[in-house]
Formats: structure tokens, C-alpha cells, sequence
């Protein structure tokens, strides 16, 4: 049986992040998969995902800084932003030295405010904005604060930009590629976008559908083996145990990816507490905790709050700790 834990998974472009949900849910055999954050279908790269009692762990990751590799398409607008959308604005591409492109991204590190373009899943009254935009009507969400780290000039073409962008989470890259195509005197979209990291989990550490694929089957034919259409012959797929066996190897466990919070190792007493009644010791701290069970993770308790405890094979469900 799996651990509980993460894996991150390298996105391929045309498929949804619930697409990869479904996909890692019907090879593992867990009801339990949950990734961390949407990457848009066209997006491509890291998506991490929780497996089995993770889910429980998600809120207390940090992934507040992302970072990602977006190309900019100069002369021209879309209306979603992206490469998905209808061109709505077309203007020359003036010629630029990489001098001047530099200062431009230099310029646009540090703390700002963005408005969510109108193609995102952003809400207002409890719909997100695609949904109006869709429908033909002007809403315009709040401006936020977010923080670019860094702007990172990867490469520059007569027509294409290419920039590592470093940020805070919410950020847009459509937005920032359409402000780069302003300041370089003409209009602009995202043409690609790759994330590299986000928080803790990056792709160095990610399976990519070909490799889960070959897991699977023994076939780095992942739409074939993973995506069959309707009439396609099926590929047999390994044994479930052999295919949980086989992604081991990638698996990120809790205690890892919960690296920036404090430990604590719970007695046996204290243990059988947290298992069966659902309580923790008190905390020492201003932050939240992990709780440990030798190098496991049991749980995670946050000030004024219950403990999130993991279920274990052959333990209980831990009763609700009554409110104090």
C-alpha cells in the first residue's frame, strides 16, 4: 500500500490538472488524490499532488514563492492572455537591445499590485470570472498585492521574450507578460509557460507522464496507456502493487515537504492520545507543528485549532477532541 505522502507530477500541455488527478487516482487505487494548485491545461510542469492522508496536509505547505520559465509573444493580445485565446490587438514589435529588455524586468521586481485578468478562477459572488467572461459581461476583480523576487532574462528574439519569473503565489504570468509587451511600446501574450517550483516541490524531483506511464505498463506511451480513446486497444497494466512499488522512488514524504515547520516527537502515551481522542500536547511555539511518531508524521496542530491527524492502517479513527 502507498504512503502517505506527495508526488509531483510534469504536467504535459493539453490536459487539465483534475486529468491528473483522475490518472494518478485510477493507478494507485487511492480515493484520496488532491493536487496542491491548478496549472492551466496549456501550462505545463510541476503539479504537485497529495496522496491518501496528505490531503489533510495541504493548507500547511508553504508554497507561497513559484517560479517559472514563460515565453512572451510580442505583437499581439489575446483576450484570455494566453496562446488559447482569440487575437484581439495587434501592434509592430519595435527592436529592442537586450539591454533595454533587462531593465524592463528589472524595473518590475519588487512589491506591486495586479488585477486577475478576466479569464481566471478568481470569484466574485461566488463565480469565477471565466464564467462572466464567457458570458459577455465586465467584471472586474480587486487588485491584490503580489511580490515578483526576481525577473530573469532567459532568452530574446525579434518577436519572443523568454524570463524565469520568481514570485509570490497568485501571481499571473499572463498579466506580467502583457505588461513586459507595454513597456517594450507594443502589445504582448504568454505564450508558454513551464513552472519550475512551487514551494518545496520542484522538477527535479517530478515523474513525467511517459516515465508514470512506463511504470504503469511498461510503455512510455502515456495517452495510449494512461488516456485510451474510445475503440484504441487497451495496454495491460502491471499489477497495482507493482505499480505502487514502482513509484516509490518519487514519492516526497510528509515530514519533507512539511521541512519548514517545527517537529515534535509525541510519547507513546501521547500517541495513543492523538490517535484515539484526538488530542496533542500543548505547543511551544507561536506556529503550527508537526507531530511525529519516530520519523512519521501523525499529525499537525496549529494554535487555537485540532490537531489534523493521518489515519494508520489498523488504528481507529481518532474521536473529536471535545471544545475547550
Amino acid at each position: 500500500m502507498i504512503s502517505d505522502g506527495f508526488l509531483v507530477v510534469d504536467k504535459p500541455p493539453g490536459v487539465t490538472s483534475h486529468d491528473v488527478v483522475a490518472i494518478v487516482r485510477n493507478v494507485t487505487g487511492l480515493k484520496k488524490v488532491g493536487h496542491t494548485g491548478t496549472l492551466d491545461p496549456f501550462a505545463t510542469g510541476v503539479l504537485p499532488l497529495a496522496l491518501g492522508g496528505a490531503t489533510r496536509l495541504i493548507a500547511f505547505l508553504d508554497e507561497r514563492e513559484k517560479v517559472y520559465d514563460a515565453t512572451v509573444v510580442l505583437g499581439s493580445q489575446t483576450d484570455t492572455g494566453d496562446p488559447t485565446g482569440r487575437v484581439v490587438a495587434e501592434a509592430p514589435v519595435p527592436t529592442v537591445k537586450r539591454e533595454r529588455v533587462e531593465a524592463v524586468l528589472a524595473d518590475m521586481v519588487g512589491e506591486r499590485e495586479q488585477t486577475p485578468p478576466r479569464y481566471s478562477a478568481v470569484k466574485i459572488a461566488g463565480r469565477p470570472l471565466y464564467d462572466y467572461a464567457r458570458a459577455g459581461q465586465e467584471v472586474e476583480a480587486k487588485a491584490r498585492k503580489i511580490t515578483l523576487h526576481a525577473m530573469e532574462l532567459l532568452g530574446h528574439e525579434a518577436a519572443t521574450i523568454r524570463v524565469r519569473i520568481r514570485c509570490s503565489r497568485g501571481t499571473y504570468a499572463r498579466v506580467i507578460a502583457e505588461e513586459i509587451g507595454v513597456a517594450l511600446g507594443t502589445v504582448a501574450h504568454l505564450g508558454d509557460l513551464r513552472r519550475e517550483a512551487s514551494g518545496p516541490f520542484t522538477l527535479e524531483a517530478a515523474v513525467s507522464m511517459s516515465r508514470l506511464s512506463s511504470v504503469v505498463a511498461g510503455s512510455p506511451e502515456w495517452v495510449r496507456v494512461l488516456r485510451p480513446q474510445r475503440g484504441d486497444d487497451r495496454v495491460a497494466w502491471r499489477e497495482r502493487a507493482d505499480v505502487v512499488s514502482g513509484l516509490q522512488p518519487w514519492m516526497i514524504p510528509a515530514s519533507t515537504a512539511l521541512g519548514h515547520l517545527q517537529k515534535l516527537t509525541l510519547s507513546p502515551i501521547e500517541l495513543r492520545r492523538l490517535l484515539t481522542g484526538g488530542t496533542s500536547p500543548p505547543l511551544t511555539g507561536s506556529g503550527a507543528m508537526v507531530l511525529m511518531d519516530g520519523r512519521e508524521v501523525v499529525g499537525v496542530v496549529a494554535p487555537g485549532q485540532r490537531p489534523v491527524v493521518l489515519a494508520r492502517e489498523g488504528e481507529p479513527p481518532p474521536r473529536r477532541a471535545p471544545n475547550s
